[in-house]
């Protein structure tokens, strides 16, 4: 299972209900037995790696159970995380798009 995270929010609202349900999404996925492969972070979602994420123990401890997090670097670039990135690998586009190609399911968010 590949998870393909777009944005720091889940949906499409004020960024307060919305990042508040992308951090009980992120949540849950460690309440499950099964880990996620992989999870792929773009655009504002590389934010959900970074220091003072309140995601971060969470991705912290989904990287510990074996899920590989990929950062797309463009975008660690733009919003200048490079030092604060604290779990996870930076990565490149051509990387993420071998994953998606790869995978029999993505779950994009």
């Amino acid at each position: 299972m590949v998870y393909f995270i777009t944005a720091e929010q889940l949906g499409i609202s004020e960024l307060g209900p919305g990042k508040n349900l992308m951090n009980n999404y992120i949540h849950a996925l460690t309440q499950h037995k099964d880990t996620p492969n992989t999870i792929l972070l773009v655009n504002t979602a590389v934010r959900l790696a970074a220091e003072n994420a309140e995601t971060l123990e969470d991705m912290k401890n989904l990287a510990e159970r074996g899920c590989e997090i990929l950062l797309c670097g463009m975008c660690v670039n733009y919003y200048e995380l490079n030092d604060k990135i604290k779990v996870g690998k930076i990565s490149n586009m051509l990387d993420i798009s071998r994953i998606v190609n790869k995978s029999p399911k993505v779950v994009t968010l």
